[in-house]
């Protein structure tokens, strides 16, 4: 049984800490045993997507583990040069010299291969996102799997589950907004 103690950050229902044994990984927990599906949910995700994501995506193990916290989902540690952990895409809004153009058009691709494929992810917010500083570039990485194919509006009353065109759409939207809180299209500019 892992013994977790170290708190890397906190999400609105799980926690991530510090790897006990091993600095190169992080160990996700729910707050409350509750979630605790959640973790399994994220693990399942990175199973079906890691083939299409494998350069947006952090690597999993392959099973939750035991811990002092409850069960743990084990994943790579996303570190800067320094060592220390990355920053979320959040952090670089407005901030001068923060969201560049390489980084723009490589949540463009990832947005284009989530929508093309019709991977259902329903919360790329900016704050699922890290910004990994290292060699002078930096890389995106999607961090928060768990809300894989877990959507529940009424307005859809869940068509989007056996009708793929509604999923597709709602992916796409989403995506958008994203795009909107960053001030920039999700279509590569024309020249």
């Amino acid at each position: 049984m892992l013994k977790l103690e170290r708190i890397i950050n906190k999400g609105g229902r799980r926690l991530c800490l510090y790897h006990p044994e091993d600095s190169g990984k992080c160990v996700k927990v729910a707050m409350n045993y509750k979630h605790e599906w959640q973790l399994q949910n994220e693990l399942d995700a990175y199973r079906k997507t890691k083939h299409l994501l494998k350069d947006f995506l952090p690597e999993y193990e392959t099973e939750l583990v035991p811990t002092n916290l409850g069960p743990g989902l084990v994943c790579e540690l996303i570190t800067d040069e320094d060592g220390t952990p990355s920053r979320w895409l959040h952090d670089y809004i407005g901030k001068e010299g923060g969201i560049t153009p390489e980084m723009i058009e490589q949540l463009r691709e990832y947005a284009d291969i989530i929508i093309s494929n019709i991977i259902p992810f329903y919360d790329p917010n900016t704050c699922n996102f890290l910004v990994q500083n290292k060699g002078g570039k930096r890389r995106i990485v999607f961090t928060d799997m768990k809300s894989y194919d877990d959507y529940k509006p009424w307005s859809y009353l869940r068509l989007e589950k056996v009708i793929p065109a509604i999923k597709k759409h709602i992916i796409r939207k989403r995506m958008n907004v994203l795009f909107q809180k960053l001030g920039v299209s999700m279509e590569k500019e024309k020249s």
